[in-house]
């Protein structure tokens, strides 16, 4: 129990302002710096049992206006308002505390230790009607909120802490300030928030962490912004956010992280923009969104990362946009979009600078990339796009598929060929179907090989129609030739037509024409063996022919 005549003359002071929630401002001034309390004489001090006598007395006979309103002090031994119902604001400015405060399951209406210097705080479950403000403190110990419910908003916004801050299971119905704060976690997370709830939005632009930035499992209702943040981690995590619920957008624009920064299986309502953030995590990932669900697109132009770019999985409603980006991981693939959903895919002017790419099995409605996008070895089995911009030759779009890292990838040219066919361009189709039996021999063994060259230099394995119109016309006057000078026997002497080279050579070569010269003679010795080869080469390049005509008409 304290009594009044115990109190020194400054805790008197502040005993008969609480009351009224007057002020009692012990600072030579405003800008003070409360990190020096060790140097504060007594004339400064105030014990915090003292304080503690105050605040959990009960409301005051006029009640309503009583609050503690102190800057500038000393605060000797520690503040402990643990389970205690704290009535008025409390308002610690610039303070200096020797001991953690300890406000476990404490429930209060407003508290605010602005830049005040802490060796900690313990506050798991306590309850805030109001704010609850740390900011500009700094805090040389760890900073336990887990659990805690705060209906308001928490700021820690230019806060500096050499410990971890633990806001697991925590409610807080306004916004988590953490803007330009200064957070050093040591060997632990700077900051951890997991399965936390947070009601209006992360403010995080221009934070500093050494540290995980751990928020996995997080609520926001609002926006995630760390924009302009620089998270430190080097060989671990430096942002986690797995499992993330985010209603808007996630702002990692201008970001800069040494160590991984992953948002895997997390769901953003809006976009997650990652334009000109450097990440930094050679020989690992750098930047993680497998599975992640996106109700507009992936920003993440002039991006730049040492270590992989992970996609693999995500369902993005937008656009994937990397466009001028520069990636590196000479390890494997530089960007793994393997099973990636998106409307759009922009690579125009990535730079993959070392590593692969890998689009095995994703889908876009759009690919916007050069041919000079694509690195020496690439991976597109499966992939799945309706459109190829910008349009170029075919000859230039081919050269990536040549350069698979798994070989002979036949869907890859049928999807290919596919694209040219939807906008009209049928000519370029049959190239590249050309270039895949092209590419498909080339893994055959030899005497399929031979055939495969016999295929292409006569009719272009089909797709060159008017080269076996050359083909039967070049026959045909071999044979009108050769039967010209050595008219066949006929078959039955005294009968039938009258011989005819040219007519006899069009017979064996159509198959599907009878002039009636073929039955009527009969050659021998070699013009029989030629009569054969004509009938055969004929059926090829007759149906070589009709197929692409049939081709023309069915366009029209």
């Amino acid at each position: 129990m304290v009594e009044i005549s115990d109190l020194t003359i400054v805790e008197q002071r502040v005993w008969h302002a609480f009351p009224d929630g007057a002020a009692v401002d012990l600072r030579e001034s405003e800008d003070e710096d409360a990190a020096g309390w060790e140097v504060r004489g007594p004339d400064r001090a105030v014990r915090g049992q003292v304080l503690r006598a105050l605040l959990l007395r009960g409301a005051s006979a006029e009640g309503a206006s009583e609050g503690l309103w102190l800057a500038g002090a000393r605060i000797v031994g520690r503040l402990d308002l643990a389970y205690g119902t704290l009535t008025g604001p409390v308002r610690l400015l610039g303070c200096s505390f020797e001991q953690a405060p300890d406000l476990y399951e404490a429930r209060t209406r407003q508290l605010d230790f602005s830049r005040s210097c802490l060796p900690g705080l313990h506050a798991s479950d306590v309850r805030s009607d109001g704010a609850l403000r740390l900011t500009g403190c700094h805090l040389t110990g760890p900073v336990v909120l887990t659990s805690a419910q705060v209906t308001s908003s928490l700021f820690l916004d230019r806060a500096r802490t050499t410990g971890p801050i633990h806001l697991d299971g925590a409610r807080i119905d306004g916004a988590l300030v953490v803007e330009a704060a200064q957070l050093d976690g040591g060997e632990e997370a700077s900051l951890s928030a997991v399965n936390a709830s947070v009601g209006r939005g992360v403010v995080g632009k221009d934070l500093t962490a050494r540290g995980t930035v751990l928020l996995t499992g997080l609520r926001v209702g609002g926006t995630l912004d760390l924009e302009g943040s620089h998270l430190v981690h080097p060989g671990a995590e430096a942002l986690a956010a797995a499992v993330m619920t985010v209603d808007l957008d996630v702002l990692c624009n201008g970001l800069r992280a040494k160590g991984e920064v992953r948002f895997t299986r997390s769901r953003i309502g809006g976009r997650l923009n990652v334009e000109r953030a450097r990440i930094a995590n050679p020989g690992h990932a750098a930047l993680r969104l497998g599975g992640v669900t996106l109700g507009a697109e992936v920003a993440a132009t002039g991006l730049q990362t040492q270590g992989q770019v992970k996609t693999r999985g995500a369902n993005i409603t937008g656009a994937l946009v990397l466009t001028r980006a520069r990636l590196s991981h000479p390890d494997g693939a530089a960007l793994l979009a393997s099973g990636c959903t998106a409307a759009q895919l922009w690579l125009d002017g990535t730079d993959l600078a070392a590593g692969h790419l890998s689009l095995r099995s994703s889908t876009f409605t759009t690919v916007h990339a050069e041919p000079e996008t694509f690195p020496a070895k690439v991976y597109l089995d499966g992939l799945t796009y309706q459109t190829l911009s910008p349009s170029l030759e075919p000859g230039q779009r081919l050269a990536p598929l040549k350069r698979d890292g798994d070989g002979y990838v036949p869907h890859s040219y049928e999807q290919l060929a596919a694209a040219y066919q939807r906008v009209g361009d049928d000519a370029a189709a049959r190239t590249v179907r050309l270039a895949k039996h092209r590419h498909h021999r080339s893994t055959q063994p030899g005497y399929a090989r031979i055939w495969g060259y016999i295929q292409d230099v006569t009719v272009g394995y089909g797709f060159r129609p008017i080269r076996a119109a050359g083909w039967l016309l070049a026959l045909l006057l071999v044979g009108s030739c050769a039967f010209w000078l050595h008219h066949p026997a006929p078959s039955k002497p005294g009968e039938g037509p009258a011989f005819h080279p040219l007519v006899y050579s069009l017979d064996l070569l159509l198959p599907v024409v009878d002039f009636g010269q073929e039955t009527a003679f009969q050659p021998q010795s070699w013009y029989q063996w030629l009569s054969y080869l004509l009938i055969s080469l004929g059926w090829v390049l007759a149906t070589t022919v009709i197929t692409g005509i049939t081709r023309t008409i069915s366009r029209q």
